[in-house]
């Protein structure tokens, strides 16, 4: 799984006073920039005082988070440096290994007791093995520094494909109605909503209509800004060749298109699916004085950095430990189980096997808390251009538990300033299988660029994971007041409306 080709060069250049980036894209005599929005220090990000009744807080530092959230990416870098294709801290290869090594060592720094590894089969995971794309323009080849194969994509055949390229907008019905794709190259606008999950060529089923239309490859274009490289996802049941393309790479191609001269696209991709991965998720206890227990989890798998998906819930799930670890144990009413969990991109096994043994592994959890996602700074995207302020974002929640417990979060989130969404997260992130199982909660953001290499540090920031681990904390000091039986949720499903703020 090395990489087979040299890095594009990257361009800077200055536009009034704001840096710009751009993967030396050409298309005629025009070069395509990346534009990227100035960056807050620190200093800069407005912060919520600690109130006084809140002291026992006060040694949750934002920066030092921060610091554990560069050494989770570091991992990848690693991956990256290795000659990895796929490089991040990927499920069932050694840099999640690697990730397992920094969890038990930080579990074991703490002195937490009973840390084990806990292995899963993983059904077979896609990988690319070597690619190679270009656009035939006016007789003349020019690269795209963005593509890659898109996730779940089939290999070509070993000489290639060329096939001319035909767009068809964000693919719904209506895009296709009239055009002729029949061994063409399908081009789709692949728009992307909250999360790198929502994205209308596998939601509105782009892809597959164009495989059951006949198509001999799929482009999908990345992204609603930029210039992002992801492993972007073809959907279910599509099985043909794919790339994906960054925003302003797919842009550039769209104008070519629409030239109404030919265009053609070389591709070559080779694909395999490796049988027989496992993934482990890494366990650690803090005892408590009861046979109780509150579980925090973080899931380590991401592509590239990977700051915010999940370096940030990694860092901030070990700042809980930390935090806790320096409670005596005879104030400590229930034991907190940390787990850096297994394979979240490849299907949650620590989660599905919480709900199997539910009533074993959660008969005496009283809490289930998520740590995934947690600091992004705030954005919009004004035009073509992503503005990015100095305040992280408000967050997408989830709960599963009683009223009482409902007034214990968004008390917590307040106290400390984590802004919500009014509506709450379904899928539950990491602990979704599980979910209804115990009581649980999350807060979580996923923005268009998660899944992405835009995904860096420099875009989580420190004000947010102190923010969001103090508020952890107190929900656990606060639930450990209360007996099992008040947090559970007063019906057999979650309430959607009874989970509300007040």
């Amino acid at each position: 799984m090395k990489a087979a080709r040299a890095r594009m060069p990257i361009v800077a250049a200055t536009f009034g006073g704001l840096l710009c980036f751009g993967s030396a894209s050409l298309v005629g005599q025009q070069e395509f920039h990346s534009y990227r929005a100035p960056v807050y220090p620190e200093d800069a990000y407005i912060r919520m005082p600690l109130p006084a009744s809140e002291k026992a807080y006060a040694g949750i530092d934002g920066m030092h988070i921060k610091e554990l959230t560069k050494e989770v990416i570091a991992i990848s870098h690693r991956s990256r440096d290795a000659g990895d294709l796929m490089w991040g801290r990927i499920a069932g290869t050694k840099s999640e290994t690697w990730t397992n090594e920094w969890a038990e060592a930080k579990f074991r720094g703490l002195g937490l007791r009973d840390i084990r590894r806990q292995p899963f089969d993983l059904p077979p995971q896609w990988f690319p093995v070597s690619f190679d794309f270009s656009v035939v323009a006016a007789g003349a080849p020019r690269k795209f520094a963005t593509a890659r194969p898109a996730t779940g994509s089939g290999s070509t055949p070993p000489d290639g494909v060329e096939a001319d390229a035909v767009w068809v907008g964000l693919g719904s019905a209506a895009d296709f109605l009239g055009r002729d794709v029949r061994g063409k190259a399908v081009v789709i606008l692949n728009e992307i909503g909250e999360a790198a999950g929502s994205q209308t060529a596998a939601w509105m089923g782009a892809s597959k209509r164009a495989q059951d239309n006949g198509a001999a490859a799929i482009v999908l274009i990345y992204g609603n800004t930029g210039n992002m490289t992801a492993w972007g996802p073809m959907g279910g049941g599509v099985t043909l060749p794919g790339f994906a393309l960054g925003y302003e790479d797919g842009l550039a191609l769209r104008e070519l298109i629409g030239t109404g001269k030919p265009v053609k696209l070389r591709m070559r991709s080779e694909v395999k699916r490796v049988p027989g991965l496992k993934s482990t998720s890494v366990w650690g206890t803090l005892p408590g004085t009861t046979d109780e227990n509150i579980i925090v989890m973080a899931h380590q798998d991401a592509y590239f950095d990977g700051a915010l998906d999940n370096a940030s819930g990694l860092a901030v799930m070990v700042a809980l430990a930390e935090h806790f670890a320096k409670v005596p144990q005879a104030q400590r009413r229930r034991s907190i189980l940390f787990v850096a969990t297994a394979g979240h991109h490849a299907g949650s096994p620590n989660s599905r096997w919480l709900h199997d043994h539910r009533d074993t592994a959660l008969a005496k959890t009283a809490l289930m808390l998520n740590c995934e996602h947690v600091s992004a700074t705030e954005a919009y995207i004004f035009r073509d251009a992503k503005q990015r302020a100095n305040t992280f974002s408000p967050l997408r929640y989830y709960i599963n538990g009683s009223r009482r417990l409902s007034d214990i979060m968004f008390g917590a989130l307040r106290t400390f300033g984590v802004a919500s969404f009014p509506d709450w997260q379904d899928g539950a992130g990491e602990m979704g299988n599980a979910k209804l199982d115990a009581p649980s909660l999350q807060v979580l953001r996923s923005p268009d660029d998660k899944h992405s290499d835009q995904d860096t540090i420099e875009w989580v920031p420190a004000v947010g994971l102190e923010a969001v681990t103090r508020a952890y904390a107190k929900i656990i000091d606060q639930v450990n007041k209360l007996e099992r039986k008040q947090l559970l949720p007063e019906t057999t499903t979650t309430n959607r409306s009874g989970a509300a703020p007040r």
